[in-house]
């Protein structure tokens, strides 16, 4: 059944199915083509009649996924003009819902707020609240840096503008715009640290939701950013002291942009080294700083937070790789040493003493889960509680028997949002058994419905769920036998 809403730019018309109100494909923004395109965002203007948000949301350009042998692949028909939302409510009332904004993950160069795998509309039934799902520019598109055309981050400036867009829309789809709850995975977690580093408007976010953030991914810096902004015009053959070099750029078809894009990230790909070409960056002002993670979790200012990783993070990026099974231990230790500093090897022998039966494509892994997730997050929940926020921990570590993968980076999604047809051929689900993941999947929803609403995880399907502190640090093992366990996560 087609419905209508009255927005304060506009009329929208949206579907109900199923008890649920859905509108996709809503803008926020003016589309980031012609003259937009590589400058930040514009606000969207009002228009006249009805809007049509009955059809999906696009999906940013983008190349092919570096994890789509893991998650599989999703649908979606791709175009510049993206900056887009999609929004599930159980009732267009003024029943003041709590507000849950999704922020997807894949590297900054991939996925997408309004695909299947992020349909909102179970969460938003189950949970009686709003989901929307944020569309932002990735790649180049997004984190350029060049002198001249872009100064970075504007992909993380399209977020902050969809946020504005949620407080000032949301109460016409029955949600609160004074009780937003911020989740993300990932990149999108990561996206969330930045918002509050540099501190961009995030006024009535209560809550948040980091899904495995790579927090030990830093931000590049501006000199490592501009390079990647020169082999990028380098592979589109642009000199960068061209005068009208943003007009040149602004004229080229997509598909050329993302060719020199994939170029500059197969030019500068390491074995191990999980950080993208294009990301965020450190601005003139400090929008993000070496240590961002600690800055936004002091940034945090008594927001509750929900945190927590997968236990066999970086498989999803080695395990996939022949190099991993043949790698020997002395081309481990001087990738470790070489992309992740000398003190990680006094990090990567640990882990070989403690399981001196594996091979050292497995020590190698592990080493990357704990530089790039485990430990910065830790800190993160850490410093977040030192700084008066509820921290509540967990570690997803169910492992799908006929997967390699075990419980790798993105495992968790599914049990979310829920484990529906879009997930259905997931090489790292492993073929698990349908009833298995449906009772882990109502454990793990209702735990993230109960911290959106009361920004406390604790539910009667799970052990009681303590909060995480420096004195205490207690994790909630989600698995299909959750429990709570004190750890110092130092070593996987």
């Amino acid at each position: 059944m087609d419905v209508q809403v009255q927005l304060s730019c506009g009329r929208l018309q949206g579907v109900r199915q199923e008890g649920v109100y859905q509108f996709s494909g809503v803008p926020y923004a003016e589309d980031p083509v012609g003259a937009l395109r590589f400058r930040p965002p514009v606000p969207k203007a009002p228009w006249n009649g009805i809007l049509d948000a009955t059809r999906p949301s696009v999906v940013a350009p983008q190349a092919a996924s570096r994890l789509a042998a893991v998650m599989g692949e999703f649908t979606g028909t791709q175009d510049e003009a993206c900056l887009q939302l999609t929004i599930s409510t159980p009732g267009l009332d003024d029943k003041k819902r709590p507000v849950l904004v999704w922020l997807h993950g894949g590297g900054f160069s991939s996925g997408s707020g309004g695909i299947d795998w992020y349909d909102g509309r179970e969460l938003a039934r189950l949970g009686d609240l709003v989901v929307v799902g944020v569309n932002y520019r990735l790649g180049a598109l997004g984190f350029l840096v060049a002198e001249g055309v872009s100064e970075g981050n504007l992909g993380l400036l399209d977020q902050a503008l969809a946020l504005e867009y949620i407080r000032k829309n949301v109460a016409s789809f029955g949600g609160d715009p004074g009780n937003l709850t911020l989740m993300g995975q990932s990149a999108g977690g990561n996206s969330i640290a930045a918002l509050f580093a540099g501190k961009h408007d995030v006024s009535g976010v209560r809550r948040v939701i980091l899904q495995s953030p790579a927090l030990g991914m830093a931000p590049q810096t501006a000199r490592a950013a501009r390079a990647s902004g020169h082999e990028f015009l380098k592979a589109l053959g642009l000199s960068p002291d061209a005068a009208d070099l943003r007009s040149q750029l602004q004229k080229l078809p997509v598909a050329q942009i993302l060719a020199a894009q994939s170029e500059v990230a197969r030019g500068g790909a390491r074995y191990g080294d999980t950080t993208p070409p294009f990301q965020l960056s450190q601005g003139e002002e400090g929008a993000t700083q070496q240590d961002f993670h600690l800055s936004a979790a002091e940034a945090l200012q008594g927001v509750d937070v929900l945190i927590g990783i997968t236990a066999d993070e970086a498989h999803a990026f080695l395990m996939q790789a022949p190099r991993t099974q043949i790698v020997s231990a002395e081309e481990v230790a001087h990738c470790v040493r070489d992309i992740y500093g000398a003190s990680a090897v006094d990090c990567l022998l640990q882990i070989e003493a403690r399981h001196p039966h594996e091979y050292a494509g497995l020590h190698f892994s592990r080493l990357i889960t704990h530089a790039v997730f485990a430990h910065p997050t830790r800190q993160f929940a850490q410093r977040a509680h030192q700084c008066g926020s509820r921290t509540y921990f967990y570690i997803f570590d169910w492992q799908p028997e006929a997967s390699p993968f075990k419980s790798c980076h993105c495992l968790e999604l599914p049990f979310v949002f829920g484990p529906s047809d879009a997930w259905a051929h997931a090489p790292m689900l492993g073929g698990g058994d349908g009833e298995l993941l449906a009772d882990i999947a109502r454990k793990v929803q209702s735990a993230w419905l109960s911290f959106v609403h009361a920004g406390d995880p604790s539910t009667d399907s799970l052990p009681p769920w303590q909060c995480f502190t420096e004195q205490t640090p207690l994790v909630m093992h989600l698995s299909d036998s959750p429990h709570m366990r004190t750890e110092e996560l130092c070593l996987p």
